[in-house]
C-alpha cells in the first residue's frame, strides 16, 4: 500500500465509498463525516449529514454498553494505532438494533501520526437474524428429541410394569389351578384307597374270598398310579401352556 500512487490510493477509496457504509472519526470518537451509504443503512435521509456531523459514536451504542470499560478501552486500542474488526451489534436512530460487519482503522498521515479513524461496514442484520432463527429453531428440535427420548422411557418402564404384573397374575392363576387340581386328586385316591381296605376288611371278617379284593385292590391301585401320572402331566401341561401363552403376550407388547 506504502509503494501506491495517491491516484491509486484515492481510486481505491472511491471503489469502497460506493459499496461499503463508511464513517470518520477523531481520535475522541467524534463523527468528522460520512457517506450515504452509512446514512441510509443507519436509518437517515441521504442528505442528513448535518444530523450526524460532530455527535459522538456512542448513539450507534447502548447507554450502557457506552459507560462500560469495554467501550474505554476499545477507544484507547484505537487511538494506539490498532485496528478493530468483528461483528457489531449498534443502534439505528429509531432505536432497533442492526448488525455490521465492520473494521474500525486508523488513519496515519505522511509522519506517522493518527489523524482519524475509518469505520468500514457491511449490514449484515438479515444474516444475523436468520443464523439465530435457526439457532433458536435447532433448540426447539433438541427440546423436542429430549422430550421424545423421555416419553419412550416412559413407554417402556410402563410396558415393563405390565409385563411384571401380566407375569404376576399368571402364576397365580396357575398356583390357584394346581392347587385346585391336587386338592381333587388327593381327595380320589384317599376315597379309592379307603372304600379298597372297607372291602379287603369286610372280605376278611366275613371270611369270603380276599382274592377278588386282592385283584380289585390291585386294580384300584393300579388306577391311582395312573391318576397320578395323569395328574402331574395335566400340572406339566397347564405350566407349558402358561409359559407359551406369556411368550406370546410378550411379543405383542414389543411389538406395539
Amino acid at each position: 500500500m506504502k509503494n501506491l500512487s495517491k491516484e491509486e490510493l484515492l481510486s481505491r477509496l472511491e471503489g469502497i465509498n460506493r459499496s461499503n457504509a463508511l464513517i470518520y472519526f477523531d481520535l475522541n470518537g467524534f463523527i468528522l463525516g460520512v457517506n450515504a451509504i452509512f446514512l441510509k443503512v443507519m436509518g437517515f435521509a441521504e442528505d442528513e449529514h448535518d444530523k450526524l456531523i460532530g455527535k459522538h459514536h456512542s448513539i450507534f451504542v447502548s447507554y450502557e454498553y457506552s459507560k462500560s470499560n469495554e467501550y474505554k478501552t476499545f477507544w484507547e486500542t484505537l487511538r494506539a494505532g490498532k485496528f478493530f474488526e468483528g461483528e457489531f451489534e449498534r443502534k439505528k436512530i429509531d432505536g432497533s438494533p442492526i448488525y455490521l460487519q465492520a473494521t474500525y482503522n486508523p488513519i496515519f498521515d505522511e509522519s506517522g501520526t493518527i489523524t482519524k479513524i475509518m469505520k468500514i461496514a457491511t449490514d449484515i442484520t438479515e444474516t444475523v437474524i436468520s443464523k439465530n432463527k435457526i439457532n433458536e429453531l435447532s433448540k426447539s428440535l433438541q427440546i423436542e428429541l429430549d422430550n421424545s427420548n423421555k416419553l419412550r422411557i416412559a413407554i417402556e418402564m410402563e410396558k415393563d410394569a405390565a409385563l411384571n404384573d401380566l407375569d404376576a397374575t399368571i402364576k397365580k392363576s396357575q398356583s390357584e389351578l394346581i392347587k385346585v387340581i391336587v386338592k381333587s386328586a388327593l381327595f380320589v385316591i384317599m376315597s379309592v384307597g379307603f372304600i379298597t381296605t372297607l372291602m379287603y376288611s369286610f372280605a376278611i371278617l366275613s371270611n369270603k374270598d380276599t382274592q377278588i379284593i386282592g385283584s380289585t385292590w390291585s386294580n384300584m391301585f393300579s388306577v391311582l398310579l395312573t391318576n397320578a401320572f395323569s395328574i402331574v402331566g395335566t400340572i406339566m401341561g397347564i405350566k407349558y401352556a402358561t409359559q407359551e401363552d406369556k411368550k406370546e403376550k410378550t411379543k405383542k407388547y414389543e411389538n406395539q
